[in-house]
């Protein structure tokens, strides 16, 4: 399949060298694609479709003793337990292509949800009663795209947007913020939440490390999407063999679905 992500990552090799190569992928972006594009709007004549939702788990690779070491001391000095990829570690986006499959228009919505290392977040699970409650909205998306007939729209959640998603993921679970405040707020400039495990600097703030993905498309289309990474730390953090790696070479790590705490009784 043609399209410009595919065109740009076989450009760039998907940055398939080793990280430590002469062609300084440490210092370069490297693109992670799964290999397998998203298809949505086959069943659109539904008014219950759902549309198809994926994650993208990012091949970290495993912390180093001397890295371990410093975020021991930091997580002591500071009080709290600093994770292992905070904010300023990296710049992340995600470049997307829809193709339209139909020859009519099409209207489509990319939703975007996600984990760091420590909570994932559901909208769904701050929904008490569905007939009574609005599930709050995702981190980043949900909004109309208008693809023209057997034509294709590309588009990217900038850095800075994947940024302050990560500070919003903060927010409503460290800092107990309301998600549609924390989502629809402007929160980039946030300097430190007030949690129950103690103050949290910007400087430790936790970022995505997972992308939830959901496609929606009221006629077929299909959806090539791939995270580029800039890391900012010396090696990369990215796996130098990408997905490909196998899994003990990797850090997994196994954030809890935040589970909001139950309204005050009245």
């Amino acid at each position: 399949m043609n399209s410009p992500i595919k065109a740009l990552l076989s450009s760039l090799l998907f940055c398939a060298l080793p990280v430590t190569s002469t062609l300084g992928c440490s210092e370069s972006p490297v693109y992670v694609q799964p290999p397998e594009a998203l298809e949505a709007g086959t069943d659109a004549e539904d008014p219950e479709n759902p549309g198809v939702n994926t994650q993208v788990v990012l091949p970290i690779r495993l912390e180093t003793e001397e890295e371990a070491t410093k975020r021991a001391e930091l997580s002591a000095e500071l009080g709290i337990d600093v994770p292992y990829i905070k904010i300023d570690d990296w710049e992340l986006s995600l470049e997307w292509t829809i193709r339209n499959l139909d020859d009519s228009a099409a209207i489509a919505r990319i939703g975007v949800n996600g984990a760091n290392e420590i909570f994932e977040y559901v909208p769904a699970g701050f929904v008490i009663d569905p007939e009574e409650e609005a599930e709050p909205p995702p981190l980043m998306g949900n909004i109309p795209i208008v693809i023209p007939a057997l034509g294709s729209v590309s588009g990217v959640f900038r850095e800075d947007e994947i940024r302050e998603a990560s500070i919003d993921l903060e927010l409503i679970t460290q800092g107990g913020l309301n998600p549609f405040a924390a989502v629809l707020g402007d929160n980039e400039d946030t300097a430190e939440i007030i949690a129950t495990s103690g103050t949290i600097p910007a400087s430790a703030f936790a970022s995505l490390i997972r992308f939830d993905l959901s496609l929606l498309s009221n006629r077929h289309v299909v959806m090539e999407y791939a995270v580029r990474v800039r890391s900012s730390r010396s090696p990369g953090l990215i796996h130098s063999e990408g997905l490909s790696a196998i899994t003990g070479e990797l850090t997994v790590f196994a954030p809890a679905t935040f589970v909001p705490p139950p309204p005050p009784e009245e």
